[in-house]
């Protein structure tokens, strides 16, 4: 069983307190921290309005950035397997 700590965090200025498994907290700061960035910069850009919206494109953005860097990671990992394919044949070129 994994144990848990108290966090207290702050987005928008509300503060929260959530829970994390010991070690993680401040992953989950850090989390916080960049949430509470990029709520305060849509926020700040007056395109939209309400909490509900701001956060429903704080996700988007999340999500987007999610998948640019999954595809990226496919790439590295192409590159890097053929890198390893090329090193291995030098090696044995048998």
């Amino acid at each position: 069983m994994t144990d848990n700590v108290a966090v207290q965090i702050t987005i928008l200025e509300q503060s929260y307190t959530l829970t994390s498994p010991v070690g993680k907290e401040e992953h989950l700061r850090e989390a916080a921290r960049n949430l509470d960035t990029r709520l305060k910069a849509i926020k700040d850009s007056g395109r939209v309005s309400g909490l509900e919206r701001m956060a429903v494109m704080a996700a988007l953005n999340f999500s987007a950035e999610s998948l640019q860097n999954q595809k990226e990671m496919q790439v590295l990992e192409a590159a890097l397997s053929q890198l390893d394919t090329k090193v291995k044949e030098h090696l044995d070129p048998n």
